[in-house]
């Protein structure tokens, strides 16, 4: 999938609001319209205060909020009557403007509006590796070789190393088409490829594939993420990595400009992972000046934040080793502030900061 700046800018003109890429319409309303089975129309989504309208010609209908709308949203969708005389709208591409050039409308193909229209997360992704639905297809024939290869792409905690790191993050999918474009070969253990492979398959032999086409949504939703970010001369992006011990770690990377330093950047690491060995943690890094760095955990078992704090200086001696200085560390036993919408405006105390120290990774 190839991602133009213009697709890509477009992501955020296009209302999510949609079930499965659809939005209904009563018979009631579908009439007042006038609409009509297989007809094309122009829609517009506009925020108004605290409420949300969509506007086909003269009439306006009331929808739920969304907080990723976008001022003034245009799009075209197909008509489809339901027997029951309601109206089925599935979008059909997304309207560009940009400064003095007329408005363009750009058609999308339906898996491309089901991206645009797809959850961000890889909810799907976290249950393709960490339920029963891959082992159960094993035993499909012809079928087995490309699953092992798909649960072989999971990390081992207790023999994880950088440059295993490194390679999971080139081989998720994320830059597939980047690498193309260079003329460089893929990973053949690429998961994008493999999962992409498996839904193929399983749509040749009729087989139930949308757990798995989801899971494969996840990873080009974040790629239109990553690239949007671009597109903003931004550095983001986000992943998991599954573990073949406990569930998965949620990450994400930034890039920022520091406003004190015109020059100057600091990057962004954040992770979290919920199981049952640990409980819920929340790791935060801030890297400033390459090598300097700034943390803080929140973890929700009192046995896990008691470990962080008793082997921090084992760990802090090993970044050391590697040329990191860690100028703070704080440690909190609670949820991150922000994970509830009350808490979002809560400062960041600590009950003890850490000076020179960091977390143990084997907490």
């Amino acid at each position: 999938m190839i991602i133009t700046a213009d697709i890509a800018n477009a992501v955020s003109k296009v209302n999510p609001i949609f079930l499965e890429g659809t939005l209904k319409i009563a018979s009631a309303e579908a009439k007042s319209v006038g609409l009509r089975d297989g007809q094309i129309i122009q829609a517009v989504i506009e925020n108004r205060g605290d409420h949300t309208k969509l506007l086909i010609g003269n009439k306006e209908f009331e929808i739920p909020k969304n907080f990723h709308t976008a001022e003034g949203s245009k799009f075209q969708a197909k008509v489809s009557i339901l027997s029951n005389g309601s109206a089925v709208l599935t979008p059909a591409g997304v309207s560009l403007t940009g400064g003095t050039t007329p408005s363009t409308f750009i058609p999308l193909s339906p898996h491309f509006m089901n991206l645009l229209l797809h959850s961000s997360g890889f909810g799907n992704l976290s249950s393709l590796y960490g339920s029963g639905i891959l082992p159960s297809l094993a035993a499909k024939g012809g079928l087995s070789d490309l699953i092992s290869r798909i649960l072989g792409l999971r990390l081992s905690v207790n023999n994880l190393t950088p440059s295993e790191i490194k390679n999971f993050i080139m081989n998720f999918g994320l830059f597939n088409e980047a690498l193309l474009s260079k003329k460089q070969k893929l990973n053949p253990n690429n998961q994008k490829v493999l999962i992409s492979q498996l839904v193929r398959l399983l749509n040749e032999r009729g087989l139930e594939s949308q757990p798995i086409s989801k899971a494969l949504l996840d990873i080009e939703a974040s790629q239109i993420e990553t690239n949007q970010g671009l597109q903003n001369r931004e550095i983001f992006f986000s992943l998991i990595f599954p573990f073949k011990e406990f569930g998965d770690w949620s990450f994400s990377f930034s890039k920022t400009k520091n406003p004190e330093n015109e020059g100057g950047s600091f990057y962004t690491f954040n992770l979290h992972t919920k199981n049952e060995t640990i409980g819920e943690v929340w790791l935060r890094v801030v890297v400033e000046k390459k090598n300097n760095l700034s943390m803080q955990m929140w973890a929700t078992d009192k046995k896990t934040y008691a470990k962080a704090i008793s082997t921090s200086d084992k760990l802090n001696a090993l970044l050391n080793d590697a040329g990191l200085k860690v100028s703070s560390f704080e440690v909190f036993n609670e949820e991150r502030p922000g994970n509830k919408m009350q808490e979002a405006s809560k400062p960041i105390l600590s009950e003890k900061i850490f000076s020179g120290t960091t977390v143990d990774v084997e907490a």
